[in-house]
């Protein structure tokens, strides 16, 4: 037996009819989006550079040496926790000029803390960022969290924040040293004056923990990275479907008669990073994924990142880059959600560089 139902409207008492005539039996429903969202085009911006990412974040000045594995006398390094896996001037591995010697941390156990320590304070506003070279030998991972923060050796407190080493270097390419630039913004210390020492823990480890080297460790006096943002808008939602570089370089690029353009892989159109670009996520003030990108081939490993389109005039050279996110990512006001470029080398000789995103944005 059929039973008598009806789609009725509670407001208005109408119900839904069955149209009859050309078509089956079936209802009249009309179905709309349940979000809608506008289009928009957003670029990555910086307070005081805009959207120019073809800038100098290069440093100068007199630079504040802590540790060099003892090549010079400098900051004094000791265990504090721990301290069986670590060799403050170990003969392996050297990045100093006319060095020989860096500090060692052979997979030290989750808690080991060693310390390098100047032994009096230090005015920290007179510095920029802090830089160091790592060179990791083996067994760095994703869950590996080695961690550095400042300190203060007379009150025995932690000033500022720690911040993952990991988050600044490409910490799976082994075999191969990496420099690495802090900003004093992100470790809370850039303000201190009673900071005399910093200290690094090993935090949490995936499997064993990592064998890495550690070279000449200095805070830099002037010069500062700059970090280009993108995040919504209050009361609203940003979804980021995809990215896009554009590069423009004074260099040629063509070959008479040759089918492909002459393009380095190990360079952004002829400039050589060092440091190179960091791209971050950030949620919650966390950061949640962080990248190194030094050069051409660094972009193109991500994921359906592609040259969409290049050209040359025989004098200057442009190349877009595209990549499609797998899925959107969606930042939240409400959560500080973040997406940055920060510049760590001097990108001043590009005619050109600019990040955007293509983005819908859900008002809230």
């Amino acid at each position: 037996m059929s039973l008598k139902t009806y789609i009725t409207d509670p407001a208005t008492g109408r119900k839904a009819c069955v149209m009859d005539g050309i078509y089956p039996h079936s209802l009249a429903v009309a179905t709309r989006p349940m979000i809608v969202y506008d289009n928009a085009i957003k670029f990555f911006t910086n307070d005081t550079e805009g959207v120019n990412m073809n800038v100098n974040a290069g440093f100068s000045g007199t630079p504040e040496k802590i540790h060099d594995g003892t090549d010079s006398t400098l900051w004094t390094a000791t265990d504090i926790v721990g301290g069986g896996k670590t060799t403050f001037n170990s003969a392996d591995r050297n990045h100093t000029v006319a060095g020989a010697l860096s500090i060692k941390v052979d997979n030290s156990p989750v808690g080991d803390v060693y310390q390098i320590a100047k032994g009096s304070p230090m005015n920290m506003p007179d510095y920029t960022a802090l830089t160091m070279w790592i060179n990791v030998d083996k067994d760095w991972k994703l869950g590996d969290v080695v961690e550095m923060h400042g300190w203060d050796t007379a009150l025995g407190v932690q000033v500022g924040v720690a911040i993952d080493l990991k988050d600044y270097f490409a910490y799976l390419d082994y075999d191969v040293w990496h420099k690495l630039t802090i900003p004093l913004t992100d470790m809370g210390i850039s303000g201190s004056t009673t900071l005399d020492s910093f200290r690094v823990e090993q935090v949490a480890k995936e499997g064993k923990s990592p064998k890495y080297y550690l070279d000449d460790v200095q805070l830099e006096e002037v010069g500062i990275p700059f970090r280009y943002e993108l995040k919504a808008d209050k009361s609203t939602w940003l979804h980021v479907d995809s990215l896009s570089i554009i590069v423009v370089a004074r260099i040629p690029s063509t070959i008479t008669g040759a089918s492909m353009p002459y393009l380095s892989y190990n360079t952004l159109l002829g400039t050589t990073l060092i440091s190179g670009l960091t791209y971050s996520r950030k949620k919650e003030d966390k950061t949640v994924l962080s990248l190194q990108i030094k050069n051409i081939a660094d972009i193109l490993e991500l994921p359906q990142a592609s040259i969409t389109s290049l050209g040359s005039d025989g004098v200057d050279t442009f190349l877009k880059i595209d990549q499609v996110l797998t899925a959107p990512l969606i930042l939240k006001p409400e959560e500080d959600d973040i997406l940055s470029y920060t510049v760590n080398d001097d990108l001043s000789g590009l005619t050109r560089f600019r990040i955007s995103a293509g983005c819908r944005i859900e008002y809230r």
